[in-house]
C-alpha cells in the first residue's frame, strides 16, 4: 500500500492551509512563501521532532490526537521528497539525525528528558537554543494552550 502524500504540510502549498502543529511552529524566514532556504528546512524537521516528544500532535484538520510512528513516517516522507527537490545533496543528514533522535526520545520516559534530547537535536542541527526553545513552546502551546 503506498503512502499518501499531503503537499499542503510545511508550507509547501503558497499560503498554508493548514492547521497543524509544525507549521504553526516554524515562521517564515523570507518574503516567499513555503520552505525556501535550508535553515527553514532545518527547523522545520526540528519542529517535527519537537512535536514527538510528547506524543500528542495536532493535524491538517486541527485535532489533537496521538502521534503514532504511522505518521512519524509520512510527515518524514514530506520532509524526504521537499529535501530531494531542493536540496538532494545535504537533506538525508536531517532526516536520518532526526529519525536518531526519534527513537532515542522513544525509549525515554520522563517529558523533561525528552526535551532535553530535543534540544540536543536542535544543537547538533546548528539551531541555537533560544530559538529551539521557542519552537518546542509554540509545539506544546498549539496543542495543550
Amino acid at each position: 500500500m503506498a503512502r499518501t502524500y499531503y503537499p499542503h504540510i510545511y508550507f509547501e502549498a503558497a499560503r498554508p492551509r493548514t492547521r497543524d502543529s509544525v507549521t504553526q511552529a516554524v515562521s517564515e524566514s523570507d518574503r516567499r512563501p513555503g520552505v525556501t532556504s535550508f535553515e527553514e528546512y532545518k527547523r522545520v524537521a526540528l519542529a517535527q521532532l519537537a512535536d514527538y516528544v510528547d506524543g500528542w500532535t495536532v493535524d491538517h484538520r486541527g485535532e489533537v490526537v496521538p502521534f503514532t510512528v504511522r505518521k512519524w513516517r509520512g510527515r518524514t516522507l514530506v520532509l524526504i521528497r521537499l529535501g530531494k527537490s531542493k536540496w538532494p545533496r545535504k537533506y538525508q543528514r536531517i532526516v536520518d539525525l532526526i529519525n536518531h533522535y526519534r527513537r532515542r526520545i522513544s525509549k525515554t520516559k520522563t517529558l523533561q528528558a525528552r526535551e532535553k534530547l530535543a534540544l540536543e537535536a536542535a544543537k547538533k542541527l546548528g539551531i541555537k537554543g533560544k530559538e529551539a526553545r521557542a519552537i518546542l513552546k509554540k509545539v506544546r502551546q498549539r496543542k495543550f494552550g
